[in-house]
Formats: C-alpha cells, structure tokens, sequence
C-alpha cells in the first residue's frame, strides 16, 4: 500500500536546506569584534582630552622635552630627576613632535598604535602555531577587549609600553616564521634589542624563545644568545652615548621590594580575568609536549614569574603582567581552535556546525561576555557603584568635567609666577613651569640614602617654590609614596591652600603676595582664599579668566564637541 504524503511534505523535501553553518560562523566573530570595540570606546575618546591618565605621562614629556632642548637623561647618578627607562622612547616621541607640536597626543597615538598593533599581531601569532583564521581573528580582537577593560589606564596614555609590545610580538612571530633559520633567529633577538630599548620590562619574550631553542636546538640557542647580547651592548652604549654617562646607574637604581605588592599586583590583573587565565593554564599545559605550540606554554609561565619579580618592586604598577595578558589571549585563540577541531571530527569535519554542542561552539562569546566583569562589575564594587567611575557615559561626562579642572588648575599655577613643585608633573608642564624635581623618584632615592631631603624642605622653608601642587589634601598624602615626611611636613608649615578640588590642591607660601589674587595668604586669609567643591572653584577674578596659553610648541587636543 503506497504511503501517502502531504502537499506540505512534498514541498518541504524540495526546498532546499539553508546552509546556516557559515553565517553562523561569520556571526560569532562579528558580534565579539563589536563588543571589543565596544569596549574600546571610552579609552580612544579620552585620549584626546587634556586629562591627566596616569601618573606618569607629565614624567614622559618632561624626558621628551629634555632631548628637544639637547640636554641628557642621564647626567648624573642620583639627583632630584631621575629616569629609570630606556631613552629609545623619549627620542622616537622628540622626533614626532617635531611634525605633531604635542607631546602628549604624539606619545597616546602610539599607545592606540602599540595596542592595535599587538592585537594584530597576536592573531598572527596564533595563525602561525596552525590555528584557523577564525581564531587567530578572535585572539586578537580578545586582546584588545582584555586591555580595554582590565588594563584601560594604559590604553592611550602616555606610556611607552604598549608601543613597545609591538617589537616583542613581531620578535616572536618572526622566530616562529622561521626557527631554523639563524638570519631569522637574528631578526628576532634585534627587534627583541629594539623593544627592549623602549621599555626594558618584558624580558619575558626573549627568555621564552631562548628556552624553546634551549630545548630543541642549543647550537641555535647560543646563536641568539649571541645577537641578543651583542645588540642589547649596542644598544647601552648608544644610550651612554646619547643619553648621558650614568644610564646605567639610574635603570637600576635601588627600589624596595616585597612579595605581597607582586601578590596583590597579580590578583588586581588576574582576579577580573579567572575564566581567561584558568582556560590559558589548562591550554598550556596541552601544548607543553606539542613542539610547535609549546611556545606558548613557556610564554605563559616566563611572563608571570617576570611580572612577579617586577611587579614587587616599589612604584611598578600592575603593567608588569600584561606579557601574560599577551600570553592568554594566544593560549585562549589556541583553545578555541581545538575545541572547534574536537567538533569537527564529531560532525564529519563540517566547519562551524555547532548543532551537536551549540555551547561549547560558540565558547568565545562566553569568554567575551566574561570581559564585563573587569570592564563594568569590578569598577562599580571598588567605587560603591558610583556611576561616575564605572558607566562608560558618565566616565565621559566626568572627564569632561575632569578636563576643565585641569585647565583651571593649570592657570592658577601659571599666574603663580616662580617655579613650582609640583605632584602631577603634567600640570606643571601645561603650567609652564621647569622641571625641578621628579618627586616619585626623589622621594624613592631620599629612602635608600642615594640625596638628601635637606635642600629642598630648606627650599621650602624660604618660600622658593611660588607654588606647591598635591593630587590629594596633605593629610592623606602620608599614605603615598611621593613625598619623604619630612619634605610633606615642611609644606604644610610653610604653604596654606588655595584652591582644593576633586583633583587635588594647590599651596602657596604663607603670607606672601599671589600673584594671581593681588593680596596675602596667610593662615587667616588663606580660608578666604581656599578653593573647596561647595563654592565652585573660585579663587580669584585673573584666575576665573580662563586656562593660560599651552606651552608655545603644543597645540590643544582637537575633538568633536565640547
């Protein structure tokens, strides 16, 4: 008996199937990227606002400035400004000033640059270890979502790092191109030199190739030892030669270290990221018998024991990891492709059908969305969901307003006619004011006993700063590691303040006249004269008149809008 269908059957049987696999596959990848770049909105904008992003961008441009003015780095051993950092930086910055005229956009640019340039690099990195497209892709918009949110401090600031990451990757990728070749293995060790060079922190790449050629092939091994030595003693005695006598000296001068700092340091930068990190371990420990891919293992492991040792010395802040962070996002792009490859030899090797597990097929979605604990969770707990430090819109709105404080503040000390000594280097620059002291690394340099405090609390004493500037009240500045307690008691016998903000405060010596308010501070007057959040900021008619012209060789960040 002939078994009867229905018309509807019939024109089901026709129609053909809709091959959902590639569009599927398309989307994953679409919607990652987007909620990367998403991620990415709020550090890109800010970079064009005239804020202070981290603590040392003011630090950055004095160096820069220094060799636009042709004077050396490194003129002595311990003085009152030191700079702990390979001048490759400062010089690449000096030169690009010259066509930009604005230290601090030419030095974030090349942050946005470094950190699109290490996230493309990554992808290929992957790509090159024999994963497919798709995660070499992922990999790299996933590291771009991991800097954005975990690390958005650093993402286009004025910090050479991120700059540098680029020679290190490109070091690496080059080696993995071609680790037979000792043209090739020469290649890596200089742009391994270079970066160094540019910042000196991430010794983890060459030490991770060294111990993968140690492993396999120790003749190549000593040859890369070889370049990497003789190029990293050129690149010294370029540094000598350029940058002053006592480089040496001062890239190691003595900082205090404790194993708690590099503990906390490590939880601020790993806590966030528990999936990612956990998910890299367990891919590192496949790959550390796969001759291709153990690169990555040894990466992984290298990067956190050099950002442990670094990231316990005083003043290092939590930068010192972000070779892990490079290290993850490969490991991570290498467990996407292993897990996809597992599915395909279930589903006939039919790339992207995720019908048997559609989880664990689209698992980098979850890896992403995971990115949201750093970039909005973690933010509100730690400010007690204070909108202000966590929602992307009002952290624009507040930086905004972060912006205009600055220029105030800005006026006020350049109608303080006289030196000033200032906490936030980079409101002294915008001020006009010369660089006296670099009071981190001072204060550091007065605890080991390398200078003495004495000069300047007697400079204090006899009122030869017109200006003292502080990022928060006296009191609490006890707390920090910027100014010596001698040098913070001096100021606050000898200076009343000003102006107080959200930002900070700004001192000026008892009962001498302001040049920016036409009468004497006092400890009466000085009540008068204090700027608190309550009465708006307002300290005197010349300084309401507005910011002060920018230094003659910059010119005001240019944006959309107010």
């Amino acid at each position: 008996m002939a078994t009867q269908l229905s018309p509807l059957a019939c024109v089901n049987d026709r129609t053909p199937r809709i091959p959902f696999n590639v569009p599927r596959h398309i989307l994953l990848v679409v919607l990652c990227a987007c909620f990367a770049l998403l991620t990415l909105a709020f550090p890109v904008s800010r970079a064009f606002f005239r804020v202070e992003v981290s603590y040392n961008e003011g630090w950055n441009i004095y160096n820069a400035k220094t060799l636009v003015d042709h004077q050396l780095l490194y003129p002595v051993a311990y003085g009152w400004r030191s700079v702990n950092y390979p001048m490759l930086s400062f010089a690449i910055v000096a030169q690009l000033h010259q066509v930009t005229h604005d230290y601090l956009f030419t030095a974030r640019m090349m942050s946005l640059i470094g950190l699109a340039g290490s996230s493309f690099l990554v992808g290929a990195i992957v790509r090159r270890l024999g994963a497919s497209r798709q995660a070499a892709v992922l990999a790299g918009f996933f590291c771009v979502g991991m800097f954005a949110t975990d690390a958005d401090v650093y993402v286009g600031s004025d910090d050479p790092q991120m700059f540098a990451q680029i020679f290190f990757l490109a070091g690496l990728l080059l080696y993995l191109w071609r680790r037979s070749s000792g043209f090739a293995i020469a290649g890596a060790a200089l742009l391994f030199v270079v970066g160094g060079s540019i910042k000196h922190n991430p010794i983890d790449f060459p030490l991770a190739v060294l111990i993968d050629l140690a492993l396999v092939a120790p003749r190549r091994a000593m040859w890369f030892s070889l370049c990497g030595l003789s190029l990293a003693a050129t690149s010294v005695a370029l540094n000598i030669h350029f940058g002053g006598p006592y480089c040496i000296v001062q890239l190691t001068s003595p900082r205090s270290w404790q194993l708690s700092k590099a503990g906390g340091d490590m939880v601020t930068m790993m806590g966030p990221l528990l999936l990612p990190f956990v998910a890299a371990i367990c891919m590192a420990y496949v790959a550390r018998k796969d001759a291709k891919r153990r690169i990555a293992t040894i990466l992984l492991a290298t990067s956190m024991l050099v950002g442990g040792y670094f990231g316990g010395g005083r003043g290092v802040s939590y930068n010192a990891f972000f070779s892990a962070l490079l290290a993850i996002a490969i490991l991570c792009g290498l467990a996407w492709d292993r897990l996809w490859k597992m599915m395909e030899s279930e589903t006939a090797g039919v790339i992207g059908d995720y019908s048997r597990r559609p989880g664990l097929g689209f698992a980098p979605a979850i890896f992403f969305a995971w990115l949201a604990i750093p970039w909005l969770l973690v933010p509100a707990i730690n400010s007690g969901f204070d909108r202000n430090k966590w929602d992307p819109m009002r952290r624009m709105q507040e930086t905004k307003l972060a912006e205009r404080r600055f220029d105030h503040e800005t006026a006020v000390l350049r109608n303080l006619y006289g030196p000033a000594l200032c906490e936030s280097l980079l409101r002294c620059y915008y001020a006009g004011k010369p660089y006296e002291v670099d009071p981190f690394n001072a204060t550091r340099l007065i605890r080991f006993g390398k200078i003495d405090a004495k000069p300047i609390i007697e400079d204090l004493r006899l009122h030869r700063y017109a200006a003292v500037q502080l990022d928060s009240p006296i009191q609490q500045e006890r707390h920090s590691d910027r100014f010596d307690p001698a040098v913070e008691a001096a100021i606050e016998q000898n200076y009343v303040p000003v102006l107080t903000n959200a930002d900070g405060e700004i001192y000026v010596p008892r009962t001498v006249p302001l040049a920016c308010c036409g009468r004497t501070a006092t400890a009466d007057s000085s009540a008068a004269l204090r700027n608190d959040k309550q009465n708006g900021g307002r300290t005197s008619p010349r300084a309401e008149a507005g910011p002060p012209p920018l230094p003659k060789d910059d010119k005001p960040f240019s944006r959309g809008g107010d």
